[in-house]
């Protein structure tokens, strides 16, 4: 393969990589991925836009910069959720329903044969919906991916952790001095709780099908 065919290579697996970020919802465009691994934005729309070459040095810069394998970019990939962070120590778990829509968790144990690079955030971890409660906003098998350390605000979809040791998927309405109040995915009903009834709550940044993470 030429030089020329190799660098045109990394560049479609490089546009496809951002694809798959902004698919993931995980950033609004190009510029906030760009912020998040430390990449100039306009060195990576000279890449993708123009015919300037990726060499063997750039490429493996950019696979060290973005999480991913080595040599990854000069590969055929057949789908976007082979760009995968080369190691990922992510916690995946596993709803296991307790009465209605209230849940607890269970880890995930077993290898982890592949991740969707946005699991790379250190904090990051994914909870895996397996029942038909929170059809049609939740599907069983999709995974729930959450963020313990962003700021929570009004219309974010939550994981709510109660003292009692149960968990809710919920949006989260309005706050007052003592309580706050949150609706059911499908809009269909609200409730309010405590603040001393609340353990923490942990932001969801991602849906992501079943697909795109692999156990064994």
């Amino acid at each position: 393969m030429s030089a020329t065919e190799i660098s045109e290579r990394r560049r479609h697996n490089l546009a496809k990589l951002i694809d798959h970020l902004i698919d993931s919802q995980r950033f609004k465009n190009g510029k906030d991925i760009c912020e998040h691994f430390g990449l100039s934005a306009s060195y990576i729309t000279q890449l993708l836009n123009s015919k300037r070459q990726i060499g063997d040095k750039a490429a493996r810069e950019l696979e060290r910069q973005l999480g991913l394998e080595t040599l990854l970019l000069d590969q055929v990939l057949k789908s976007q959720t082979e760009l995968s962070p080369a190691q990922v120590s992510c916690a995946l778990f596993q709803m296991h329903t307790v009465e209605q829509q209230a849940f607890r968790l269970s880890p995930l144990l077993g290898a982890i044969r592949k991740v969707p690079i946005i699991l790379s955030a250190s904090d990051y971890y994914a909870i895996q919906v397996n029942d038909q409660h929170y059809f049609p906003a939740l599907k069983p098998g999709y995974w729930v991916v959450c963020d313990p350390g962003q700021q929570v605000q009004p219309q974010d979809m939550i994981c709510l952790y109660l003292n009692n040791a149960l968990q809710l998927m919920v949006e989260l309405i309005a706050e007052t001095e003592n309580s706050l109040q949150f609706q059911s995915l499908d809009a269909s009903r609200t409730v309010s709780f405590k603040k001393s009834d609340i353990a923490k709550m942990h932001r969801v940044v991602a849906i992501l099908p079943a697909r795109e993470i692999g156990v064994n």
